[in-house]
Parts: C-alpha cells; structure tokens; sequence
C-alpha cells in the first residue's frame, strides 16, 4: 500500500498543477473572450442609437417645416450639414430630390422600406438603416428616413450621419482587445500555475515522507500544515491510517508471537518425545500416548482450530445462522457435561428460554465459559439462564480468584492472560475472544463482574428474536 501511495503522488501532484492550470486559462480566456464580445456589441448598439437619434431628430424636424408649409418653407440652415448629420435629401412622391443638404448628390438615395406614392398611411415610425453606401462617396452612413405629407403630395426626408469614422474606432477596441485578451489568459494561467503549486508544496512534503516510510518505519508521520484546509484534513487522514497500520502490524506480529509460543510447547513435548523413541529405539507406550502425546496434539488441534475460526471473523465476520435454539437446553446439556466431570456446578436459577440464533456457537461460547470458570474455582462454579425482557442472561461464575477492574476489558483479548506463569494451566488464551466474537455476532454483549462471597460472574447477554443484519446469515 506504501509503494502504492509512493508510485501515485508525484504523478497526481503534477496533474492536478496542469490540469487546474489548463482548466483556469481556458475560463479566463472564454470569460474574457465573452466580456469583449459583449462590451463591443454594447458599443456598437450605443454608437448606431446615438447616430440614429441625431438624424431622426434633423429628420423630423425637417419633415414637420413641410408639412407646414411645403418644401419652400424648410430652412436652408437645417439642411446645412451639422449636428450630427452630415448629408440631407428631401424626395418627393416620384423620387425626385426636391431638396438637398450642400455636397449632397443629385441622384435619390434610397431606404428600405422607401414608400413611394398611393400606397397607404404613413408609417408611425420613422424608418432606420445602417451600413448605407452613396454612389461617389467612400464612406458608409447610418440613414433615417421619416415621411411628410403636404396639399396631397407625399415627401420623404432621409438624413444620413457619416459612420465610417466610428465603425473604425470600434475596429481599433476590437483589435487591442484581441491582443490584450490573451496576455490576460496567458498571466491569469500563469499566476494559477504558481498559486498551485504552492498551495501543493505541502503535498510535496507529504510525498517525500510517505516515499521515506517503509513497512519497518511505521512509527514516522508525514508532516500536518498550519492551515486548517483539505491538505491538513489529508495530512490527518494519512496519519491516521500510518497509525492503524502500525497499530494493525503490531498486533499481527504479537499474534503470531503468542500463536508461535502456544504451538511451540506442545510441539516441543511432541517432537521431545518421538526424538527420545527415535534415539533409543524404544516404542512409545500406549500410557504416554494417552496421557503426553494426544492431549497435546489434541491441545494444538484447538489451538489451530480457534485461529482459524478468528481469522475467518476477521476477514468477513463470523457467520452464523439464524435458527430457533432452546438455551435452557444448551445450558442443561452444559451442566451435565461439567458434573459427570465431577465439577461442582451450582444452578440458582435455569429458566426456559428460546432465542433465534446458531446453536453452534452458542454452546461453543457457553462452554467457554465454562472451561475458563473450572479452570480458576476452587470449590465450584454456577450457571444460570434468565429472561430479561427481549433479551437472555447467561451468567456462568466462579469463587476463584476474580479478574481485576483494569484487567476486564484485556481478558477479552487474544492470547490474555492474567499469569503468564501459568501460560500451560490457563490455556492458549483465546477461550474468551472467541466468546466475545460469538457474542458480537449475535448483537449481544458479554460483561465482568465480582461474585457476591468472592469470585467473578460472565455475563452473556443476547437478544431474543433478531440477529444484526451486518452479519453474514447462513441458513
């Protein structure tokens, strides 16, 4: 996992730098590219409005003179050139320049939307164009054209406003912002680049330790920045798991210890004995088979069997099934078992009660109990099975010598073991944690506590009706 984590940082460091980098430019430069765009259509918009209003004012003026008087009543100074318009023509109903501003051509200039004579109404809106040409001029124009009626006839006043002058200056802010745009992105991308990377410096740092730890190094932690931010939240997170997995190598390594010292003795008696018949060619007798030779192998056929059933709950939780069991029955069956061995067993209280779990391994988990309790009395030991409320009690006790406050929640460890003087006596020291697994897996808890007149009682406590359903069920 270490080597994994090693091969992947500086990959992700520097992809992460391009890619927000990459990403940054692009949204500035499509940001900007947009702004422009939109600044030079506003401008062109107020450029054209402010041009049509100048004639459209020229325009109407002129056209309210005719509609007065006639042509001969409008004003030779308000068809000079000025105030915003540069050229005026008045046309009449048969497209004849009737009047026109100095400079201004001979020949008609028309719009669309031009009404020529007898075709209706006036329209109640003046009519714009931009871009309008003029034969022999250069420039280009933006054009009202408002029409005037006077004793029957029908005249239209177009007054055009030179634009080729504004049209230019928009093409110079359209060019600067074409060359300054892209300055803008390249800066924005390059600022990102570097803030980037700073703000990653510290994942560098992490890199670099997480490169320097090794599975013999568990103890090293990457270093944690001030700034409380994601990288911090990383820098604890890996903490953490470098802390789990010290914590996970340390206890692999003291089980297979322990499990190596625990299969070490009966291996030892075992292999002593056969290299002693090998060496002497004397057979082994069937008194020494019985009394050395099976218990011992017997004692490591447990052992191996209780590894395995805690490595499977490790791995996946310990299975178990969900079936009607009759816990008066396992108990009785128990009592039994521990008085035909001539174990003093004491009953205050055996009541019929019925749970919904794996038989199995509920009286594996009370003969635990049980065994552990025969082990440390010294007189005798009880047992006694309760209903309480949707839960069932099992208490097994003792009057030995009783566990101590600090020590009860270690007993449930493995291979714990309060004298480790007493390591052949006692047990391999699993006994209880797999009680305490079989008990989990139920969704029931077991407890410790002192024996009223000296002693210690275990109290199994296990629902009634349901397993948890994070457990694995097996019908």
């Amino acid at each position: 996992m270490i080597a994994s984590v090693r091969r992947r940082w500086p990959v992700t460091r520097w992809g992460v730098r391009v890619q927000s980098t990459l990403i940054a430019a692009v949204v500035v430069a499509v940001a900007l590219g947009l702004g422009g765009g939109l600044s030079l259509y506003l401008l062109h918009r107020a450029n054209t409005d402010a041009m049509y209003r100048s004639t459209a004012r020229q325009a109407y003026q002129i056209a309210t003179a005719i509609t007065h008087g006639g042509v001969d009543a409008v004003d030779s100074d308000d068809l000079a050139p000025g105030a915003g318009v540069d050229v005026m023509q008045v046309l009449d109903e048969y497209g004849r320049v009737v009047a026109a501003s100095p400079g201004a051509p001979s020949t008609a200039i028309r719009l669309t939307g031009y009404v020529p004579p007898g075709t209706g109404d006036d329209p109640p809106a003046p009519v714009y164009a931009d871009g309008v040409r003029i034969p022999g001029f250069r420039d280009e124009y933006c054009a009202t054209e408002v029409l005037a009626s006077y004793a029957g006839r029908r005249f239209a006043v177009i007054a055009l406003d030179r634009a080729t002058g504004i049209r230019s200056s928009e093409w110079t802010a359209a060019a600067i912002m074409a060359i300054e745009l892209p300055i803008i992105a390249a800066l924005g991308a390059a600022a990102v680049y570097l803030l980037v990377g700073r703000s990653l410096r510290p994942v560098s740092r992490i890199s670099r330790r997480v490169d320097e730890i090794g599975a013999s190094r568990l103890d090293q932690r990457v270093p944690v920045p001030a700034a409380h931010d994601e990288i911090h939240a990383l820098a604890l997170t890996m903490n953490g798991m470098l802390a789990r997995l010290e914590s996970s190598r340390e206890a692999q390594l003291g089980f297979v210890g322990d499990a190596s010292h625990e299969l070490r003795s009966p291996l030892t008696t075992v292999v002593g004995l056969l290299d002693l018949a090998d060496d002497t060619r004397t057979p082994i007798d069937l008194d020494t088979v019985r009394t050395v030779l099976l218990p011992e192998a017997r004692r490591m056929q447990r052992i191996v069997d209780d590894l395995l059933l805690l490595a499977r709950a490790d791995e996946n939780g310990l299975p178990t099934k969900r079936v009607d069991v009759d816990l008066d029955d396992v108990v009785g069956a128990e009592i039994r078992r521990l008085r035909a061995a001539n174990v003093v067993v004491a009953v205050p209280l055996l009541e019929p009660v019925r749970m919904t779990g794996d038989p199995e391994m509920i009286t594996r988990a009370v003969r635990n109990l049980s065994d552990n309790a025969v082990r440390f009395a010294r007189a005798s030991v009880s047992i006694s099975l309760s209903a309480d409320g949707d839960e069932a009690v099992i208490v097994v006790g003792d009057d030995g010598p009783g566990v101590p406050v600090e020590q009860r929640e270690r007993i449930f460890e493995r291979f714990a073991r309060l004298d480790a003087d007493r390591r052949h006596d006692s047990g391999a020291g699993l006994g209880l944690a797999i009680v305490a697994e079989i008990v989990h897996a139920h969704g029931g808890r077991v407890t410790v506590a002192d024996r009223a007149g000296g002693g210690v009682d275990f109290e199994l406590r296990l629902p009634r009706d349901r397993v948890p359903a994070a457990d694995t069920a097996v019908p």
